[in-house]
């Protein structure tokens, strides 16, 4: 095994709650991303169910949201 596999195994085998805890978190997060929920933030730049958007009178910015890049 190299060294640095058997210093992650050391490692694991002396903290066993906060590596099943680092697991636990990671399983969770890449559930929910391969289900579509998004926990980091979302891409979305519509304002469409915004006020003042381009659904409703006086769209402020033509239809674009504050962050539009070509």
């Amino acid at each position: 095994m190299p060294d640095f596999m058997q210093a992650y195994w050391l490692a694991i085998r002396r903290w066993p709650v906060y590596a099943g805890l680092a697991a636990l978190g990671l399983a969770t997060f890449v559930g929910a991303g391969l289900r579509g929920y998004r926990l980091l933030g979302d891409d979305n730049e519509s304002t469409e169910t915004e006020r003042g958007g381009p659904g409703s009178h006086g769209g402020a910015h033509g239809g674009h949201g504050v962050f539009y890049h070509k």
